[in-house]
């Protein structure tokens, strides 16, 4: 009867290591979907930044066309 009683005891110490290990593991889980979720949000708010800073240099290089620089011959646009 000892010997399963100890078993016992074992069976259930192992349980609650495990239960722990499973509790920071999913901790873990957690904030590793955190910071990808903030990383996917920096991305997109880049990506937007990027698109509108596009947007203004072509606007940029539209005005600056309609300036013409002379030299000469040469021409400077």
């Amino acid at each position: 009867m000892e010997n399963i009683n100890g078993a016992v005891a074992q069976i259930k110490q192992a349980s609650e290591k495990q239960s722990t290990a499973i509790s920071e593991i999913t901790l873990g889980v957690e904030q590793v979907s955190k910071v990808v979720q903030s990383s996917s949000a920096t991305a997109e708010e880049s990506a937007a930044a990027s698109e509108e800073l596009s947007a203004q240099a072509d606007m940029l290089m539209k005005e600056i066309s309609k300036f013409k620089l002379r030299t000469g011959e040469q021409q400077y646009v």
